[in-house]
C-alpha cells in the first residue's frame, strides 16, 4: 500500500515539472458586479494581421491614394473579424480615423492608433505618411523580436520551476519507499499537520509570486 501511495506522490511530481503552472484566476482576482456601463471587448489581433494591415497601407498611400481609399483597402484586405468599429465607420462614412482609435484599444494595438494618428495629420497637412508609418512598422517587428527572446530566456526559468514546485511531493514519495512514515506525522500529530498547512501555504505564496515575475517580464515589452 504504501509503495503505491509513493508511486503515486512521485508521478504527481512528475506531472507538475512538465506541465505549466495553473493561473490561479480564481484565487487571485475578485469578482465585482457588473456595472450597467459599456464594457470593452478585450480581444487579440495576430501580428502578422497588424502588419500586413500596416504594409498594405503603407503600399497605398505610396502609389498616391488618398488616405480614407487607404484606408478602405488595408481594411478590406483584413481578416472580416477584425476592424469592426473601423468598417461601420467607413460604410456610414463616418470618422473612420476616430472609430481605428477605437478598435486599437479593443485589441490592445497601439499601432493601429498610431496610424489614425498618422491617417489624420497626413489627411489636414498634406504631407506624407510613408515614413512614419514604415518606423510603425519597425517598432512593431522590433516588439515582436523582444517577446520571442523573452519567451526564449524564461523557457529554462519555468522548467526549473516547474521541477522545484515538485520536489517536496517527490520527496514524499521516496520517503515512503525507503520505509520512512513520514504521512503518518504529518497527518496524525499536530506538529505535522502545522508543517503540512504552512508547506502548502508556502508552496501557494511562491507560485503566485513565480507567476507575477513572469507576467512582470513579458509585460516589459514596449
Amino acid at each position: 500500500m504504501k509503495l503505491l501511495i509513493a508511486i503515486g506522490f512521485i508521478s504527481i511530481a512528475a506531472a507538475m515539472s512538465v506541465r505549466p503552472l495553473p493561473r490561479l484566476r480564481s484565487a487571485t482576482k475578485i469578482q465585482l458586479p457588473k456595472l450597467p456601463l459599456k464594457q470593452r471587448v478585450s480581444r487579440k489581433i495576430a501580428f502578422e494581421d497588424e502588419l500586413q494591415f500596416i504594409f498594405n497601407l503603407k503600399s497605398q498611400l505610396h502609389a498616391g491614394v488618398n488616405q480614407v481609399d487607404a484606408l478602405k483597402f488595408a481594411v478590406s484586405r483584413a481578416p472580416e473579424s477584425l476592424l469592426s468599429t473601423t468598417r461601420q465607420a467607413l460604410a456610414s462614412q463616418t470618422n473612420a480615423y476616430s472609430a481605428l482609435v477605437e478598435d486599437s484599444l479593443i485589441y490592445n494595438a497601439p499601432s493601429l492608433a498610431r496610424c489614425a494618428n498618422l491617417l489624420d495629420l497626413s489627411s489636414q497637412s498634406g504631407s506624407s505618411a510613408n515614413e512614419a508609418l514604415t518606423q510603425v512598422a519597425d517598432k512593431l517587428m522590433n516588439r515582436r523580436n523582444q517577446e520571442q527572446l523573452i519567451a526564449t530566456e524564461l523557457a529554462s526559468t519555468k522548467a526549473t520551476v516547474f521541477v522545484l514546485a515538485g520536489l517536496p511531493i517527490m520527496g514524499a514519495g521516496m520517503g515512503l519507499m525507503l520505509g520512512a512514515d513520514s504521512m503518518s506525522w504529518l497527518f496524525g500529530t499536530s506538529a505535522g499537520r502545522v508543517c503540512l498547512v504552512l508547506g502548502l501555504a508556502l508552496e501557494l505564496v511562491g507560485w503566485l509570486w513565480i507567476k507575477r515575475l513572469l507576467n512582470r517580464a513579458s509585460a516589459d515589452v514596449t
